[in-house]
């Protein structure tokens, strides 16, 4: 019987997913803009979902929800985030100290099924959320914090494409 769950856990994981109910009022979509699955080597990580209702992806605002295949701590979301965003600037990772203060206050530890959307408002304003419930705000290098995943410098450009060509089915 446990297979059967996990079956259909991935599943679900694996295909576009319904939006994200933090997202109803911020976006009119019913389908995202484009996903794309995040692997390293054999592991699953997660599923990106980029969500915007702008004709030019990603557009002013957007959302951007990660869906969690295995589970990270905080100190892994954040240290991971910073570390691509100072490799992505060439800047010093004590650099950043403000939006690692952001981003501490606004992660949780994640399991498999979890769900972390990032809601881009403005130039250097986007609000967090996880699973469905507001948990922070970034208000330093937003931009940067995005480009992590569709940004030229991402380490995942195959991803990248996926999310801004509206590739949500392979």
């Amino acid at each position: 019987m446990t297979w059967i769950f996990a079956a259909a856990l991935w599943f679900a994981a694996g295909s576009a997913m319904a939006k994200p109910e933090e997202l109803e009022g911020r976006v009119s979509a019913t389908l995202p803009a484009g996903c794309a699955d995040y692997r390293l080597l054999f592991l699953d990580l997660y599923r990106a979902e980029l969500w915007t209702d702008a004709e030019a992806v990603p557009g002013r605002q957007f959302g951007l929800s990660l869906t969690y295949r295995r589970g990270f701590s905080q100190q892994e979301l954040v240290e991971s985030s910073i570390g691509e965003m100072a490799r992505m600037s060439d800047r010093s990772v004590e650099s950043f100290a403000a939006v690692r203060r952001s981003l501490a206050a606004a992660f949780r530890n994640v399991s498999a099924g979890d769900r972390i959307t990032a809601w881009k408002e403005g130039p250097n304003r986007a609000v967090v959320f996880v699973n469905g419930r507001r948990t922070g705000k970034l208000d330093h290098d937003v931009g940067l914090f995005f480009d992590i995943w569709i940004g030229p410098e991402t380490r995942n450009p195959a991803g990248r494409a996926k999310l801004l060509n509206g590739r949500c089915n392979d």
